[in-house]
């Protein structure tokens, strides 16, 4: 047990030793499941590797319960998540930039408090649960569109409730809402297997809460500053300048251009690493 949580430089290297050939192991199977890209592979085996050796298994849990469960949620299918999909950045597989942009963050703080931890100074607990927290939001935001999508339902903009086709950047529904705190909570049960320097009402509460905040920071941005694109050829709303279905160049309606959906769910993760990190008590 030493090896999953000591900050000793040995420990570190061992652990950084396991998590190459887990995260690797982990990283093909998606990628010939079609779940990640080459890219994406790289930089999964990058987040995997380095949140378990400086993040123990607490971060490695939290990373694993994330990244499985928004996969089987992106597979799954219903009319209205494939009417919703449409207007999706980056249909199908995750490539790097989408990784990164969801667990670089976590992995991050899991690398501060692991310095912090060796140098033996105060709050380096604080640091991993801002590196779960920062996890939570991302799986609260993938949880409230992936859900939203299945479920169906009136949309509306988080800005000023009017209806909004689904799928549209800003949109939120009952849905996708109610699915935001409990996608978060879900990452947060890596505490139970890993930590027991919090309680687990308390993770589980802490991880809702930074759930639901990813959800309504992405929603947020998503609806005011994110750039928004509409394809010139059907008329579809999207997040790239880019309609891969039509292969057609889209026109910007919204937004600023460099604000894309990869920045926005990088911000998501932010402010939930920060919620964690604040509301942490040790």
């Amino acid at each position: 047990m030493h090896v999953l949580f000591d900050t000793t430089p040995q420990a570190i290297i061992a652990r950084a030793v396991l998590g190459v050939v887990v995260a690797g192991a982990v990283a093909l199977a998606a990628y010939r499941l079609r779940s990640l890209t080459r890219s994406g592979a790289g930089a999964a085996v990058f987040v995997g590797t380095l949140s378990f050796a400086c993040g123990g298994l607490l971060v490695a849990a939290a990373i694993l319960l994330f990244f499985i469960s928004g996969t089987v949620l992106s597979k799954a299918r219903t009319a209205a998540a494939d009417i919703a999909r449409r207007s999706a950045p980056k249909p199908g597989q995750r490539d790097a930039a989408q990784v990164l942009a969801n667990g670089g963050i976590a992995v991050a703080c899991a690398v501060v408090g692991a310095a912090v931890a060796a140098l033996g100074w105060p709050h380096a607990m604080r640091w991993m649960v801002a590196a779960v927290c920062a996890l939570a939001a991302a799986s609260g935001d993938t949880w409230s569109t992936e859900i939203g999508s299945l479920l169906g339902g009136p949309t509306r903009l988080i800005t000023t409730m009017c209806p909004a086709p689904a799928g549209t950047s800003g949109g939120v529904s009952f849905g996708g809402t109610v699915a935001a705190p409990i996608g978060g909570a879900f990452v947060g049960l890596a505490g139970f297997v890993a930590s027991n320097r919090i309680g687990p009402i308390a993770w589980l509460v802490l991880t809702a809460l930074a759930g639901l905040a990813g959800s309504a920071i992405d929603s947020l941005l998503g609806a005011t500053v994110q750039g928004v694109w509409r394809c010139p050829r059907c008329g579809t709303t999207i997040e790239v300048p880019t309609h891969q279905i039509c292969d057609a160049q889209a026109i910007l309606v919204r937004g600023w251009r460099w604000l894309d959906n990869d920045a926005v769910n990088l911000l998501a993760t932010i402010c939930g690493a920060a919620l964690g990190f604040g509301l942490a008590s040790t």
